[in-house]
């Protein structure tokens, strides 16, 4: 869904198990479709009905994870979101009558090695084992085109000076980049993002480092393009 709006709508709608949301979104954002969903009439969307909402997100801002279960989210895990972690995630909600209100889950970092690296293949692999290899291919050809058209508009905006839709195209550069592998250039946008959300660090080396990190990412994903 483009926005928040559709889902608080669903929600109204009908009665859900589950619901996965991005915290970043245009118009209403996850944070606010969630105190929304939460505060339907008749409970449909309190935890006691049994509706279990987690949020996703990409962002390296601290307090992220604080402004979504303050907002009644069950839990939290850092895209790109694996299913393994999901699955584990749902057994421990499932768990007990304490499950909804225990505290929020933030999944483990994948990359908070020093030097994380270029790429790693186990993303694409993964999509294969759910999807066909022609399929993948696509995606992946779309996903070029959306990051080199993420980047280009990071660099109109630093250019015009504009560093709040700067940090905005570092987030979505960040959350497309980690759900295909590109670690690096993922590690580079929540850096940046970072920087310009708490105006700490040095923005405009981290600019230079994400632009560093973009050709190699694009080269790796490059090769999966055709099918690998």
């Amino acid at each position: 869904m483009a926005n928040g709006r559709p889902a608080r709508a669903a929600a109204e709608r009908e009665r859900y198990d589950l619901v996965l949301r991005a915290v970043q979104m245009p118009d209403m954002d996850g944070v606010g479709a969630t105190r929304r969903i939460r505060a339907l009439p008749r409970g449909a969307g309190s935890m006691a009905s049994g509706l279990r909402i987690v949020a996703l997100t990409a962002s390296a801002v601290p307090g992220a994870a604080e402004r979504c279960r303050a907002a009644g989210a069950d839990a939290v895990l850092e895209k790109p979101l694996r299913l393994s972690a999901l699955d584990t995630l749902l057994d421990r909600l499932s768990t007990g009558p304490d499950a909804a209100s225990a505290p929020a889950v933030v999944a483990p970092p994948l990359d908070r090695e020093p030097v994380p690296p270029v790429f790693d293949e186990d993303a694409i692999r993964q999509m294969r084992e759910h999807l066909p290899a022609e399929r993948v291919a696509t995606l992946v050809t779309n996903t070029l085109v959306t990051l080199r058209g993420y980047h280009a508009a990071l660099e109109q905006a630093w250019n015009a000076g504009d560093r709040a839709t700067a940090g905005a195209m570092a987030h979505k550069i960040a959350g497309v980049a980690g759900i295909y592998g590109c670690m690096a250039l993922r590690s580079a946008a929540q850096a940046l993002e970072q920087a310009l959300d708490t105006g700490e660090g040095d923005p405009d080396a981290l600019c230079r480092a994400l632009d560093a990190a973009i050709p190699p990412a694009l080269a790796a994903l490059d090769r999966w393009s055709d099918g690998g």
